[in-house]
């Protein structure tokens, strides 16, 4: 077997656009989506001076961005076509989508949404970790009802102050929130490791029924582009 960590460069090129190729299949797809997300936004556009092929370029733009940084940049056509500004009132898609620079804007707007998570995740951390050293139990304080607590935010506290018995109680409802927007997953790793971040992985554990009550049907925080364009 080839070794790829030989030669001048090879694992950084192993990660270039040009060497990760999506198949015509996923293109179309994202080109569906887009084309959809867009018609949402603008539902009065014509299609003027436009072919199917703006589509396809726009979801090029859009795995290109997804590849440059795969770990942050989700492949998320709302979130892409939601990212970008759109002229009012005359529209172009060529150059709201199409161009290289919607790539840039994407990438912007996803660092955006994760440094505003990171400071909501911040917000509940400090001020929980607070209560523990003023002398309040932790389990008391996760198991309590407050407004602006997120199921991902206990989960957290409880790691972080090596609980992970309790930090359990919150794992299902925490890998919900995750899918509402993964986003959380990067904006998490300034307060947990990589490795207990609670995604999919952690679904089929057994939640606590007291703690998955209060986030259950709460709506979990999300940033508003993730409301507005959900998957």
């Amino acid at each position: 077997m080839e070794n790829l960590s030989q030669g001048s460069g090879a694992a950084n090129r192993s990660t270039r656009v040009i060497d990760v190729l999506p198949t015509h299949e996923v293109l179309d797809q994202l080109a569906d989506r887009i084309e959809q997300a867009y018609s949402l936004r603008k539902p009065r556009w014509l299609g003027c001076c436009s072919t199917s092929r703006v589509w396809d370029m726009a979801a090029l733009r859009l795995w290109e961005a997804h590849v440059s940084d795969p770990d942050r940049v989700p492949l998320d056509p709302e979130l892409f076509v939601a990212s970008q500004p759109i002229s009012v009132p005359f529209s172009d898609p060529w150059a709201e989508l199409a161009h290289r620079k919607s790539a840039r804007r994407f990438r912007s707007s996803v660092r955006e949404i994760i440094r505003q998570l990171r400071a909501e995740l911040k917000q509940e951390v400090v001020a929980a970790e607070r209560s523990i050293r003023d002398g309040q139990e932790i389990a008391q304080i996760l198991t309590r009802k407050i407004r602006g607590r997120s199921a991902l935010g206990s989960y957290i506290i409880a790691r972080r102050a090596g609980r992970d018995d309790l930090a359990l109680r919150f794992a299902a409802a925490a890998a919900a929130q995750h899918r509402s927007c993964p986003l959380y997953r990067p904006a998490s790793l300034a307060f947990i490791p990589a490795e207990f971040y609670p995604d999919e992985t952690l679904t089929a554990q057994p939640a606590d029924s007291a703690s998955f009550d209060i986030y259950a049907h709460a709506g979990y925080p999300r940033h508003v582009k993730y409301r507005e364009c959900a998957n």
